[in-house]
């Protein structure tokens, strides 16, 4: 698998997924999650909320012998609290460049909120690739939060990048909506604190026009969870994101072929997790006679 090549006819896959931990019914969520992996193959995958309780790893779990390479924000840092958190998984080998801290106010104090950042080492023509995995907060009254971790992870990403490298790919569960400032700043349409940056939404830019929900209550799980918390009958957003960095600070070509919503269906009434997925193709080469 690790020889595996990247060329027009094979795009670039990515997959971000917030798993809902260990929460049941987890088995028959288990072998959903698996049957889904494999379907869509992704060569690289952000977690959210990935279970690590000490013993159980969630995501090696899931992808056991399949030769993928796996780094849990925990493995960087053993919290005090040992549950869920940010995971990536690479077909290729990858080194955790940083882990950066998003409890940035007391209002955000939980070691969920943190944004994993990797160097993997995709083959030609992407080459070296930084692709980060972003948890903010998710209260629905700590938009002024999720401001602050945008622009803090905006300067991780700006830290380990260069103009020459394939471009960055963000992803995460932010719990944001895209007209929110946070969004609206990562993607482009806003400064904050001074600075400005573009990261394409890839969704926007390759979605199939609808309103691309990944957390709604049509999913049995995130229902249950919407009235318990939120006490809403009605409700339902797009949190879920893939971004690409923007052609104008990176100069190699990529472009988004496909992004489509996944895990959105139920087996036998059980959801993969309480969050849809978010999948996108992204070719790495020119096409011809461009």
């Amino acid at each position: 698998m690790a020889g595996l090549c990247l060329s027009r006819r094979r795009p670039l896959r990515v997959l971000t997924l917030n798993l809902w931990g260990f929460a049941e019914p987890y088995p028959e969520r288990q072998r959903l999650l698996r049957r889904e992996l494999r379907t869509l193959d992704p060569d690289v995958m952000a977690f959210q909320e990935a279970g690590f309780d000490g013993h159980r790893h969630q995501v090696k779990e899931l992808l056991e012998g399949r030769g993928f390479h796996v780094a849990h924000q925990f493995d960087v840092k053993t919290p005090e609290r040992i549950d869920i958190g940010c995971c990536i998984a690479s077909r290729w080998p990858m080194e955790v460049v940083e882990l950066l801290s998003l409890q940035l106010t007391e209002n955000s104090r939980f070691d969920l909120y943190a944004a994993l950042a990797v160097r993997i080492a995709a083959p030609s023509p992407v080459g070296p690739l930084l692709f980060v995995n972003a948890k903010p907060s998710w209260e629905l009254n700590r938009e002024y939060e999720r401001e602050l971790q945008a622009v803090a992870v905006a300067g991780l990403i700006r830290r380990h990048t260069t103009r020459e490298g394939f471009p960055p790919i963000l992803a995460g569960d932010f719990d944001a909506t895209p007209d929110s400032a946070s969004i609206r700043f990562l993607s482009g349409k806003q400064s904050l604190s001074g600075l400005s940056v573009h990261f394409r939404d890839m969704w926007e830019e390759a979605g199939d026009g609808s309103n691309g929900y990944t957390w709604t209550r049509r999913n049995a799980f995130a229902r249950k969870l919407i009235r318990e918390i939120l006490h809403a009958e009605r409700h339902a957003r797009r949190i879920d994101y893939l971004f690409l960095g923007s052609f104008h600070d990176f100069a190699p070509f990529a472009s988004v072929r496909t992004c489509r919503v996944v895990m959105n269906k139920p087996r036998h009434r059980v959801w993969p997790s309480d969050h849809f997925g978010v999948f996108a193709e992204i070719d790495v080469e020119p096409a011809q006679g461009l």
